[in-house]
């Protein structure tokens, strides 16, 4: 029994030195890890040298270590075998289920949002587009998520690229008017579509991150709402953006911190 304490001790090391390098983002000394950790050189040399024997870690020119290129095989074979849909499916039934609309997952291409997978509410409306569905970008809370990650040359650009239909009265159809919404979007982290692609229609989106921290997917819920504005609607944003944090994580993204 000791001993195996011993061995998942080893592990637990051996992977707190790897966080460190990744959160680090650039190659760090024995010295600095040493620094970092707590523990002796000694014990730090002997996990490293292990780690750089299967080329988990691998040596720099100053001799400072970092992360290794067996570490971006691991990640290829696993991110091979993931499917965005199935890792999402259980969130999305999850949102579902406690506000009571219809909830969809969504993904860029180009100049629209298609619509990837899709739960429908308990009430059987059915209010969400059906999967392989496209959807403007400028009238749709899932299209100002993808918009609000851009920079703003990005987003006249793609803007530009089609005529900004107006659905409804209330869609916003000048570039001014929805660069300014979507300063107000990057500042909340969430969107917010009301009645501006079907008139009687409010839906809510928050983006979801892959390891890298871009903006791949958004994540919303759509219903029949009276008002935007409503308790009720307040509480579906952050289970919304509660949602896309889940399966942000379930594609490895680490939100960092900063002091």
């Amino acid at each position: 029994m000791p001993q195996e304490n011993k061995l998942v001790q080893s592990v637990a090391k051996a992977l707190r030195l790897l966080d460190l390098m990744m959160e680090a983002r650039q190659p760090l000394s024995i010295t600095a890890l040493s620094e970092m950790t707590g523990w002796p050189k000694s014990t730090v040399h002997g996990l490293i040298s292990t780690l750089r024997e299967s080329s988990v870690v691998e040596q720099h020119g100053d001799g400072r270590y970092g992360l290794g290129v067996r570490l971006f095989e691991y990640g290829c074979a696993v991110s091979s075998g993931w499917s965005v849909s199935d890792l999402a499916k259980p969130h999305l039934q999850h949102l579902a289920n406690v506000t009571g609309e219809s909830v969809f997952l969504s993904v860029l291409d180009r100049t629209e949002a298609i619509t990837i997978e899709q739960v429908q509410s308990r009430a059987g409306l059915r209010v969400v587009s059906e999967v392989g569905t496209r959807l403007p970008l400028h009238c749709t809370s899932q299209g100002k998520v993808f918009l609000a990650a851009m920079s703003d040359a990005v987003v006249r650009r793609v803007l530009s690229r089609r005529t900004l239909e107006p659905y409804t009265p209330n869609t916003m159809v000048t570039q001014e008017a929805i660069m300014q919404a979507l300063g107000a979007v990057r500042r909340q982290g969430w969107a917010v579509e009301d009645g501006e692609y079907k008139f009687g229609l409010c839906s809510c989106s928050a983006p979801v991150r892959d390891s890298s921290g871009a903006v791949r997917y958004a994540v919303g819920i759509v219903g029949m709402f009276d008002n935007a504005r409503s308790p009720d609607f307040a509480r579906d944003i952050e289970l919304t953006r509660g949602a896309a944090a889940q399966i942000s994580t379930a594609l490895g993204y680490r939100e960092q911190l900063h002091p």
